[in-house]
């Protein structure tokens, strides 16, 4: 009888060592892939997570140096000093800048303080794997649009997607990841605006520019947020010093936007978002754009490289305007990325789609050219 006792409460013992269960929305969370396979994974060419290839300058490890001389002191309340020196940079008011730990987190932040439990967020698919796990969280839902044969967003498609039978009704975040993470496909400004004054206004539309630095020339990248905020007061526009700005690891992105916006944001937002050797760095680096355009100078010719090499071997190749090129080779993505793996080079592979090569340095376009030639050569997939 013991025993069988026994038999009948190990369940429910079971059940109390796991604590209680988590919100049901977790079950149908798609997980976070990465680029490599883990830090204790040797790679030639880290090419899979769209970082910088450089280390930060001397200027920037000095700021990160001397704040940690204050780390017993709290930061700013909300990044107010970087803030300020953003707002100076793209030509908008200070309360129309928000700082977070990432571009990804100011996003939460985002789709968390618009939406409720079955709202829907309508983007571009495929495209950054964030969102559905950023959305799904919320208890939101996404509608993905599929990109035209060309791997770009259907600014048609978009548009029906968030119209119903009377206009448009029921999207509540329309997400715009430009250039579009992993494609590299960017619409052409003129296109983009286009689609921005035919999106629902009642609508929060938030355009993603992580990758808006190898898109055009620092001028206009710096200029573009304030000329549009200023003619869409629904739009938010989220950059990040993760890509040109060389600060991956720093963890650094903020919001531009309407100061309603960046109200709700802060609304929810834990204080004290960015370290004080963080926020150092950031604002040491944007002490440097001279630096951040040779950068990007460097990555847009890495890319122009890597493009053309993997078309002249026979490759799919999209046309980006990011740091990193889309092959969609569909079905031999697994294949194509084991490959590279065994030569040393370290890629993010969307399997049954395609494989994403962030562009590095000129040996690491060398490698990628040198692998992918006989991997074509070898396999022979299109």
């Amino acid at each position: 009888m013991g025993a069988d006792m026994s038999e009948h409460m190990r369940p429910m013992d079971e059940q109390k060592s796991r604590g209680p269960e988590p919100s049901r929305r977790l079950a149908d969370l798609p997980g976070y892939g990465r680029g490599r396979a883990g830090q204790a994974t040797p790679f030639a060419h880290r090419l899979g997570s769209n970082e910088a290839p450089d280390a930060p300058t001397a200027a920037v490890q000095a700021a990160v140096a001397a704040a940690i001389a204050g780390a017993n002191r709290y930061p700013d309340l909300r990044g107010e000093t970087l803030a300020a020196a953003l707002a100076k940079r793209h030509g908008v008011p200070a309360d129309c800048v928000a700082v977070s730990a990432g571009s990804v987190v100011m996003l939460d932040q985002l789709v968390r303080a618009y939406c409720d439990p079955g709202d829907v967020v309508a983007t571009p698919w495929r495209s950054y794997e964030a969102y559905p796990i950023i959305v799904g969280g919320a208890g939101a839902r996404m509608v993905e649009v599929p990109l035209d044969s060309a791997h770009r967003l259907d600014a048609t498609a978009m548009l029906q997607a968030c119209k119903g039978s009377s206009g448009f009704v029921g999207t509540r975040v329309v997400l715009v990841c430009n250039p579009n993470n992993p494609t590299g496909t960017a619409l052409e400004p003129a296109e983009l605006d286009a689609l921005l004054d035919a999106l629902p206004k009642k609508a929060l539309v938030i355009l993603d520019e992580a990758y808006a630095d190898y898109a055009g020339d620092a001028a206009t990248v710096a200029a573009s947020p304030a000329r549009r905020l200023a003619r869409h007061p629904n739009l938010a526009v989220l950059r990040t010093f993760s890509k040109a700005w060389g600060l991956a690891g720093m963890r650094v992105g903020y919001c531009l936007a309407d100061p309603h916006i960046i109200a709700a944001v802060n609304a929810i937002a834990p204080p004290f978002p960015l370290p004080a050797p963080v926020l150092a760095a950031a604002l040491a680096a944007l002490g440097e754009e001279g630096v951040v355009a040779e950068r990007v100078a460097a990555g847009v010719e890495q890319r122009h490289r890597m493009s053309e090499g993997l078309m002249a071997v026979g490759l799919p190749v999209a046309r980006s305007l990011a740091n990193f090129v889309w092959l969609p080779v569909g079905n031999g993505a697994e294949a194509l990325t084991q490959h590279l793996r065994q030569a040393g080079i370290a890629v993010r592979c969307f399997a049954g789609e395609g494989v994403r090569i962030t562009t590095g340095t000129a040996a690491d376009t060398e490698a990628v050219l040198a692998a992918a030639a006989e991997w074509k050569s070898s396999v022979g997939r299109p």
